[in-house]
């Protein structure tokens, strides 16, 4: 590896860290504050990082709570499709055991980061986050079609539609629960109605 390419390689590693910082840092901030009363300031002050890194990185407040929301759902998706690719490589081949085990991945996924899960959950976001939001549940309906192989009418997009809002719902009720025990009980609840609205 030539200087250049090391100089490059090690600009490149100093890059991600100080947006790992930063990002850190606005959890904290974000998580202590919500939204609306959350500084930049503050997030400066807990990443060591200047306030023109966090606008060269991210751009804001607005932007900083948008990339959060996104490795929340980044976090869930990487879950569930780890558990979906589990069950496949264990020879599970019917669409509903494979979305259930997706769906198992992704509401243990929030029990771990329930924390997050509270802020993105709160309803104290910035303008314009309900329609990012809409979009990626519209994203994550049609995926979820394409894993249980639903056919393009509308009974089976309706169907597909309620088992993704229960699963949605259930990380909404773990985020919120402070027991793991009870949120195991959530968790095997949610996955039961899934059975059963599937089947």
């Amino acid at each position: 590896m030539t200087e250049r390419n090391r100089a490059a390689a090690r600009r490149w590693t100093r890059s991600v860290e100080t947006r790992s910082a930063i990002l850190a840092a606005a959890r904290e901030v974000f998580l202590e504050h919500g939204y609306t009363e959350a500084n930049v300031s503050d997030v400066v002050e807990k990443s060591g990082c200047s306030v023109g890194s966090i606008y060269h990185h991210f751009g804001g407040k607005t932007e900083l709570y948008g990339a959060l929301c996104a490795e929340y759902q980044d976090t869930l998706h990487a879950a569930s499709t780890k558990s979906v690719h589990a069950a496949r490589a264990a020879g599970e081949r019917d669409p509903i055991q494979l979305f259930i085990a997706g769906a198992r991945g992704y509401l243990e996924q929030a029990w771990i980061d329930q924390d997050l899960a509270r802020l993105v959950l709160s309803g104290d976001h910035p303008p314009g986050h309900d329609a990012w939001q809409r979009e990626r549940s519209r994203a994550w309906v049609r995926e979820n079609g394409l894993l249980l192989r639903a056919p393009e009418e509308p009974a089976a997009r309706v169907l597909v539609t309620a088992l993704t809002s229960i699963v949605g719902d259930g990380a909404r009720l773990v985020s919120e629960i402070d027991s793991r025990r009870e949120a195991s009980e959530v968790i095997d609840a949610t996955l039961e109605l899934v059975r059963k609205v599937a089947s």
